[in-house]
């Protein structure tokens, strides 16, 4: 195949293909071989694999007499010089120097420079028929299994996503990609720490304590005029037409039922139609004086419920349904009274499919001391659900101590045994809800969890669920570094499924399944 040779009277090093070449005949050069690739004989875009090799090896056959020092070669894709020399060892990926059109193509080149000349000229691939081919750069990174959100050492956000197609064989699970908002918006960044993260097949919503952007709106789907990866807007800009009045405290999204925002003290509660909701200036909140908020872990889509902590210290049961509305009661002590702690540690709720009374479980710290309340709990059609006192225990000496920063949740499905999880520094301990005898240690991890999550098949139609996995995330503080493990927590000792090979340079704060 023969590709199309295009002259410019330019000094070298600017590539930026803008129409001002002009085609001639190229005087020192017999012929240029091998700038081809098979199969493109009929095509008229070429397609190109993100993190696939591209090797190009052609064959410059000068005229008598010219010398061939003083040519200098490059290649370029989309105005952005991707490797220097005339043979390209390449692993295709999209910059952010690279431009595109709106149908997302882009010119790629062999730029030959003369260097004592002066004379530029571009290389150009094409089809059998002598058009030039367009190229797009296909992503290979759509996150089918899962994403994470880290905090890095600079004090900017970054996400990445693990690599993979089928969620149901986590063993699978051995690498990430990483640094992909920088990728596709350097040199913009997302500042700050996180206070709370949406992802949707579409969206991956990152909320900010950093004003006034607040964190950022993210496509996380290769539909539309935007790639994955690709910025859409600050929360501050989408989200509250500006910024927020208050720093964002807390914020969940739960599909089906409703999401949440704490801003300041001020708790908006809106439904789940849509992935963000619009909080404008001076907008009234669902419920004012809130310190502190915690849904129910593992989240799955059938009588999901959330705890609040007013700035009082009272602790309330609360939950959004769409005909009847916000729903906030309070959650009873052993002698009838409101109660009332310095903080959530824990909620979870019986991972039952059953839709008749089930049992919840709060854990409090009141100074030092930490009481895990159980309770049982029906969603009436009324103004008020039918929420019962059952026991409640001191844990304060569990998992070598508790503290405000464990992590508690239960299996996301029902298991022959009533496990309820602690994970605490860097250890996974386990107990029963039900008997709630002393924890055991059942995995150890050379260094501290900061991120678990139970991932189940259907989340939203639990009934028919399996539990799939659990990912946990631990943190080198020495090294700046994540690591992803992916378990069986339901095994004797919480099999480890995939210790997954990647690096990731931060601490990972959230992850969200799909």
């Amino acid at each position: 195949m023969t590709a199309l040779l295009l002259t410019a009277f330019a000094a070298g090093g600017c590539y930026e293909d803008k129409g001002s070449y002009f085609t001639g005949m190229w005087s020192q050069i017999e012929a240029i071989e091998g700038v081809s690739l098979p199969g493109t004989e009929n095509l008229y875009t070429l397609d190109l694999i993100e993190e696939q090799p591209l090797t190009i090896d052609p064959v410059v056959r000068f005229k008598p007499g010219v010398d061939a020092s003083d040519f200098s070669f490059h290649w370029v894709m989309g105005g952005d010089t991707i490797a220097s020399g005339l043979k390209l060892d390449w692993v295709v990926e999209r910059t952010n120097k690279m431009f595109f059109n709106s149908n997302q193509e882009t010119d790629f080149w062999l730029a030959i420079d003369n260097v004592s000349s002066g004379e530029s000229w571009c290389y150009y691939l094409q089809n059998s028929t002598g058009t030039i081919l367009k190229v797009k750069i296909v992503q290979a990174i759509t996150p089918k299994i899962g994403v994470f959100v880290y905090e890095q050492p600079d004090g900017t956000v970054e996400w990445g996503s693990v690599k993979g197609s089928n969620p149901a064989t986590p063993e699978a699970f051995t690498s990430l990609y990483t640094g992909i908002f920088e990728r596709y918006n350097a040199p913009k960044t997302i500042e700050g720490s996180v206070c709370g993260v949406t992802y949707t097949s579409s969206d991956l919503i990152i909320y900010t304590d950093r004003s006034p952007a607040c964190g950022a709106v993210i496509q996380t789907s290769e539909t539309g005029s935007y790639p994955l990866g690709y910025l859409q807007g600050t929360v501050g800009d989408l989200i509250f037409d500006g910024e927020p009045e208050a720093v964002i405290n807390g914020q969940s999204f739960y599909p089906g039922f409703m999401q949440e925002l704490l801003v300041g003290t001020s708790l908006f509660i809106y439904s789940a139609q849509s992935s963000y909701q619009m909080i404008l200036h001076g907008a009234e909140p669902t419920e004012s004086g809130v310190a502190q908020i915690m849904g129910a872990t593992p989240y799955m889509n059938l009588m999901h419920f959330s705890v609040l902590r007013r700035t009082s210290g009272e602790i309330c049961y609360y939950r959004y349904n769409e005909n009847q509305g916000y729903l906030c009661q309070p959650l009873p002590e052993e002698d009838g009274s409101t109660l009332s702690a310095d903080r959530i540690v824990g909620v979870c709720r019986q991972p039952s499919s059953s839709e008749k009374a089930l049992k919840l479980f709060v854990a409090v710290m009141k100074g030092t001391s930490c009481q895990l309340y159980t309770y049982t709990y029906e969603q009436s059609s009324g103004v008020k659900d039918m929420i019962t006192f059952v026991s409640k225990r001191d844990i304060s000496a569990w998992a070598g101590g508790m503290t405000g920063d464990c992590r508690m949740f239960t299996n996301s499905v029902e298991m022959p045994l009533n496990y309820l999880y602690i994970a605490k520094g860097a250890d996974l301990w386990r107990t029963s809800y039900e008997s709630q005898a002393d924890p055991q240690i059942i995995r150890s991890f050379a260094e501290p969890i900061t991120v678990v999550e139970v991932v189940s098949s259907s989340p939203q139609q639990p009934s028919g669920a399996t539990e799939l996995y659990t990912a946990l995330f631990t943190y080198d503080q020495t090294a700046g570094t994540s690591k992803m493990y992916v378990l069986d927590a339901t095994s004797d000792n919480a099999e480890i499924l995939s210790e997954v090979e990647t690096e990731i340079p931060g601490k990972v704060v959230a992850y969200r399944a799909n």
